[in-house]
């Protein structure tokens, strides 16, 4: 079985063309039974109109649904791109190596009782029967899949979804067939409807390279309830110029990494899936409707370039509606030029309003609309145009669908535009006619704002994906790769402060200097080489936070406060951690107050090595103002890294003081998602804090875990 990931989308394509696009479609299980899944899948290819030939299974009939039916493959003459299994699970393993035998590219299996319920054994064993073959198989748990291009229903689903060209693919199977139904509510277009079941052998980053090289898809809408291969899928997405939506559940949900340090405490699993997905440039949705409103502006609209959105409306109230909602979504309206507000002030009574939202008032008509609509869109001050129309009864719903439509056509550029229509049924009609036509069209201002504000961070995130990121230089790998693996063969998965800071130096992070003193005599000699005030901390592997058995002491400014502090740790902590193996005290330089941050990294279960940036200090999980990205993060990742967290205001300075050194914390992200991408025998890294000033970053506390 070719399991083996194509490097270019052209070739999987040709490869799986053999399943979204066969001429010849085997129903393995095909029933006579009305009741059975084997006859539905029949009957879909037949009534969805589907021009291939359909080739029935089953040895205890001659024909179903009037057509001819073959007992096995073997019998079957020519070629045979697509075998959908609707049999038995425990029989699949057999009837897919059969497949493999016969020469069959493609196979759909519908049956669930595999992963999803625990027996992987099967699965596997299903896996493996098709090794050896050049075969690609899709589920096994799936609903199948539709082609609307082909008219091709290789599913269970009573019916083909609305047409259009939004590529959707779900994980869930019951999602699939209520999303089909949702699809003709809606009118929201779809090319294809999948179904990905339990990806023992396609999973999303094969889908996704399909449909961006797909040309009858325009946007790839998912649903996803778990990413396997979490690095092949974010390389699938950054490469595609069409944009992606994706609605995951269980986003309340946390990881179900261990605690081990602030990072891993702090690592949510959807805090790391969010992070992934800005990084790949792929678009969240927070509700179904949300996905099918985001995807429908996408398949039909162009990105909008700019931030300057102009509302075009009937009605005071729903522009005002629209304004918050502007603020809300991050496009705010802004006052046209007065070159565009005198041109837009000719279409409607003077009473009426040139300021941004442009109220056409009441006595709008449709001339009016087509006019504003023209003149709006032909201006180099509009960037994208929100046009809402409040339903009344001297302008027909539909004369004003046909007049804001006919205003486009004429305008001389491509840029997106928006609708809402706020009224009754016939406002409902005029919704559906204008998204035939191919513009975007929602029930209420609110949702039209929203999804032109989706074409606009679409346009922001593509423009900062990293489709190169080149290693930095001065690592000192192989001094990295001997300290680590000495560490383990010590017998310990935990580094010391001082061996971690070790490895922050090998890789160019800045730390400040630092000595062990084991018992107080070492005291006397390390004193000499540190200016006071100095800080002191355990030095423990079986100590994750010091602070809280009495492991610190800050500002020890002469050499009998030292030895004073170092008698009071030691008892605190013998006292409140007295199973803990200690090695002694670090002293180390007392730094000035600086803006206390956090950078770490852990393995997450689908991407690999992660990195976080946010507010550090003690009280980093109670406030947990932190972003992720997939290691190794480039210098925009990183950029966005710190403008996501609310810590990042403090970065400019205030009432006089400088700003602080966004460059050096951006470079020690750089630096640290390196280390994590370069060793993975790394499990997680913890540097908290990391003090930045107006010049400089440095870590203060360094921990590193290991496998």
């Amino acid at each position: 079985m070719q399991n083996d990931p194509v490097d270019a989308g052209k070739e999987l394509n040709s490869d799986l063309n053999v399943i979204f696009k066969p001429k010849t479609v085997a129903v393995i299980g095909a029933s006579r039974d009305p009741d059975k899944i084997g006859y539905q899948i029949v009957l879909n290819l037949k009534d969805g109109g589907y021009t291939g030939r359909i080739v029935p299974i089953n040895p205890k009939a001659d024909e179903i649904l009037g057509i001819k039916c073959y007992p096995s493959l073997k019998d079957v003459e020519g070629d045979i791109e697509l075998a959908i299994i609707s049999i038995p699970a425990k029989y699949t393993p057999a009837a897919a190596r059969e497949c493999g035998e016969r020469g069959v590219k493609g196979i759909i299996i519908v049956a669930s009782g595999f992963s999803e319920v625990g027996n992987h054994q099967l699965e596997a064993d299903l896996v493996n029967a098709l090794k050896g073959y050049q075969t690609r198989l899709l589920g096994p748990n799936v609903v199948g899949l539709m082609n609307n291009t082909i008219r091709l229903n290789a599913s269970f689903g009573p019916y083909l979804p609305y047409p259009g060209k939004i590529g959707m693919v779900s994980q869930s199977g019951a999602m699939i067939i209520a999303l089909d139904a949702r699809t003709w509510v809606d009118r929201i277009g779809m090319s294809y409807l999948v179904s990905i079941g339990n990806m023992a052998d396609l999973n999303f980053s094969d889908l996704v390279t399909f449909l961006v090289n797909d040309s009858d898809t325009s946007c790839i809408s998912l649903y996803v309830e778990g990413i396997k291969d979490g690095r092949g899928f974010l390389d699938a997405a950054k490469v595609s110029k069409k944009p992606i939506v994706m609605l995951k559940s269980g986003r309340s949900m946390h990881g179900s990494i261990a605690a081990s340090s602030h990072t891993g405490s702090l690592a949510g699993s959807d805090k790391v899936y969010d992070g992934a997905m800005k990084q790949a440039g792929i678009l969240r949705a927070n509700t179904i409707d949300d996905l099918f409103d985001k995807s429908l502006a996408l398949s039909l609209q162009p990105t909008m370039k700019g931030p300057n959105m102009l509302i075009i409306t009937n009605g005071g109230g729903i522009g005002v509606l629209a304004t918050d909602a502007g603020e809300m979504y991050g496009v705010p309206v802004d006052t046209p030029s007065d070159e565009l507000r005198q041109k837009l002030s000719k279409f409607m009574p003077e009473f009426g309003s040139t300021k941004n939202p442009i109220d056409l008032t009441a006595m709008a008509t449709g001339s009016s609309y087509q006019d504003a609509v023209r003149t709006a869109l032909d201006d180099d001050g509009v960037d994208g145009l929100v046009v809402l129309y409040c339903e009344v009864s001297n302008l027909d719903p539909q004369i004003a669908a046909k007049s804001i439509l006919k205003g486009k056509m004429e305008a001389k550029n491509t840029k997106p535009m928006c609708v809402g229509f706020v009224g009754g049924e016939q406002s409902r009609r005029a919704i559906e006619w204008l998204q035939k036509n191919e513009i975007p069209s929602y029930p209420s201002p609110e949702k039209a704002v929203m999804s032109m504000s989706t074409l606009r961070q679409h346009e922001i995130l593509n423009q900062s994906i990293c489709l190169t990121n080149s290693e930095m230089a001065g690592f000192d790998k192989a001094g990295v790769s001997k300290l680590l693996m000495d560490t383990k063969k010590s017998g310990t998965t935990i580094l010391s402060e001082l061996d971690s800071k070790k490895v922050f130096s090998m890789y160019g992070i800045q730390v400040n200097q630092m000595e062990l003193a084991r018992n107080e005599e070492d005291l006397k000699t390390i004193a000499g080489k540190f200016r006071f005030p100095v800080a002191m901390k355990i030095q423990s592997q079986d100590i994750t936070h010091k602070f809280d058995v009495g492991g610190v002491r800050l500002n020890v400014k002469s050499q009998n406060e030292m030895t004073a502090a170092f008698r009071d740790i030691m008892a605190s902590v013998k006292e409140k951690a007295p199973d803990a193996r200690l090695e002694g005290i670090v002293v180390e330089d007392m730094l000035k107050p600086g803006l206390e941050t956090i950078v770490g990294t852990l393995k997450d279960p689908s991407f690999g090595p992660t990195v976080m940036f946010g507010m550090g200090g003690t009280n980093v999980e109670v406030l947990g103002d932190v972003s992720f990205r997939v290691a190794p993060v480039c210098r925009e990742d990183a950029s966005a890294m710190i403008s996501e967290t609310m810590i990042s205001k403090l970065f400019r300075g205030t009432r006089g003081r400088p700003d602080l050194d966004s460059e050096a914390v951006i470079d020690t992200l750089m630096r640290i998602s390196w280390l994590a991408m370069n060793h993975p025998e790394i499990k997680e890294i913890d540097a908290n804090p990391v003090m930045v000033y107006e010049k400089g970053a440095i870590a203060v506390d360094a921990r590193i875990i290991l496998q």
